[in-house]
């Protein structure tokens, strides 16, 4: 069976509505849990039945589809940056100092974190709401609040453009800047 939106979509509905029900059904005994409200309750189930379903495919099945491109909302603000060399070489230096030569040793040496190709370009996003920048520039001030996200994926699967909906929420609520690798 392919594994595209529809699939997918096929493959959770069922748990969503599931949980729809059985959130208010059984709401007594949910009333001191996370799970008593219903986005998290029902952000949970859907996780679980994603990975569930995705377990029955194959890595590059998941690689596909967790590597489609997702629109941005014109009320967020996204700049694509890209970090100098310069930048990358001390933050290198930076992390190698703070581990160590035993931290180094036990993350695989001092190039570790060289992933990508040679002369290939190291890009990020600058994450905002349009209308909180829009207030700070009008205001000729600096962001107070700077997120920085680094994807959990190990860039084995998934991608920024797959977090961008959890990305600009914490914008959103921190009111702040989100810089996302």
């Amino acid at each position: 069976m392919p594994f595209n939106s529809f699939t997918v979509g096929t493959a959770v509905t069922p748990t969503v509505i599931e949980t729809y029900i059985s959130h208010y059904v059984n709401r007594k005994p949910l009333a001191q849990k996370p799970t008593a409200h219903i986005s998290y309750h029902e952000g949970l189930n859907l996780i679980r039945q994603f990975l569930l379903y995705a377990s029955h495919h194959t890595v590059e099945d998941i690689q596909r589809f967790t590597s489609q491109w997702v629109p941005c909302p014109h009320w967020v603000k996204v700049d694509e940056v890209t970090v100098p060399p310069e930048s990358i070489t001390k933050a290198a230096d930076a992390l190698q100092i703070q581990l160590g030569p035993k931290g180094i040793q036990q993350v695989g040496g001092k190039t570790w974190w060289q992933w990508r190709r040679d002369a290939s370009q190291l890009s990020a996003d600058w994450i905002e709401m349009r209308g909180d920048y829009n207030e700070r520039v009008k205001k000729g001030l600096k962001a107070k609040r700077i997120m920085f996200y680094v994807h959990g994926g190990a860039y084995f699967f998934g991608s920024v453009d797959e977090h961008r909906y959890q990305l600009q929420r914490h914008a959103r609520k921190l009111k702040a800047r989100v810089f996302a690798r």
